[in-house]
């Protein structure tokens, strides 16, 4: 018995890690709707998830990143690069024409990212955060260092609109998670994204063209930061060059909380949304009782190491 025992404790592990979150999730809801009556009444629903669409958005081309087996800690800086130009643009273009162009940035910062790992071999936390640097200075290049304004009411649309009872941000979120997680689970660059996540050399071995689909994971990451300034800069309708400080580390803690495996190979769009929800609805508490900013940070912190603290020892118990 006692060795039946040990045999399903592995498969006990792997429930857990996988379905933690959830239940953690699930258990700080019904919590705080004892504690908050109005807590999940529909317009609170609605704004927990406009609140969580920035984020969001990033952190699900961080999810492609991590599971691929790299690190990106650039998109905070491409954030305030799209967002700037996106509104700098408008005083020259029509601002549907600023947005495919600052996309299209973004698609080339994540592909020089994913160059610089998968070709010339830099670490991919080295590689990031160099053009972290880099991006950020290119944002108080361009702004000169002043904040920039747009008044246009169709491009707010897209960061205050709303179709129907429903605000855009969280439809396009929606969208976007349904979308990636069938890209992830349906699609040959979802799984060969976590082939070489989980064992590069064997994914090389069985034909995969690791380095095409390393780079690709780090041209999603860029994709999506810079659609999540986009959004950014319509629902502010200004940008400032100190825009998008510390995104980077909520959407790598949002990504990590949500089960993604820091060491690569396995993860999952739809949990991600649950991290960056849950993060969400720490900060929202923490707001509320009048918790200092210092010390939301230490607290996000300690979540982090406690989630990747659990994926390692899971790992180890299997």
């Amino acid at each position: 018995m006692a060795k039946k025992k040990d045999l399903n404790l592995p498969g006990y592990w792997y429930l857990i890690s996988k379905n933690g979150i959830l239940f953690i999730f699930l258990l700080l809801c019904i919590l705080l709707s004892i504690i908050t009556p109005g807590f999940l009444s529909w317009a609170n629903i609605l704004n927990v998830l406009r609140q969580s669409s920035i984020i969001g958005i990033m952190a699900i081309g961080t999810t492609f990143v991590i599971i691929g087996g790299g690190f990106d800690i650039s998109v905070g800086s491409i954030l305030v690069l799209t967002a700037a130009m996106c509104v700098g643009l408008q005083y020259y273009m029509h601002w549907s024409l600023a947005i495919l162009i600052v996309l299209i940035i973004g698609v080339l910062i994540g592909l020089l990212n994913g160059f610089l790992a998968a070709k010339i071999h830099i670490p991919a936390i080295i590689a990031t955060l160099g053009t972290m640097t880099i991006v950020r200075g290119l944002a108080y290049l361009y702004t000169g260092g002043y904040p920039l304004y747009v008044e246009a009411p169709d491009f707010a649309y897209i960061g205050t609109g709303y179709l129907g009872p429903i605000p855009f941000p969280v439809i396009l979120l929606i969208i976007m998670v349904a979308f990636w997680q069938f890209i992830l689970e349906r699609t040959r660059f979802g799984r060969y994204a976590c082939a070489l996540g989980g064992n590069k050399e064997a994914a090389r071995l069985s034909g995969v063209k690791v380095d095409y689909y390393h780079i690709l994971t780090f041209v999603v990451g860029g994709l999506m930061a810079a659609m999540s300034g986009v959004v950014y800069a319509s629902r502010l309708l200004s940008v400032t060059p100190l825009a998008g400080q510390g995104y980077e580390l909520d959407a790598i803690a949002s990504t990590v909380i949500g089960g993604t495996s820091v060491s690569g190979g396995e993860g999952s769009v739809v949990r991600t949304l649950i991290g960056v929800l849950l993060l969400t609805i720490i900060a929202n508490v923490f707001n509320l009782m009048g918790i200092h900013i210092y010390v939301q940070y230490v607290v996000k912190g300690a979540i982090i190491l406690s989630a990747v603290g659990f994926d390692t020892y899971s790992k180890f118990r299997q």
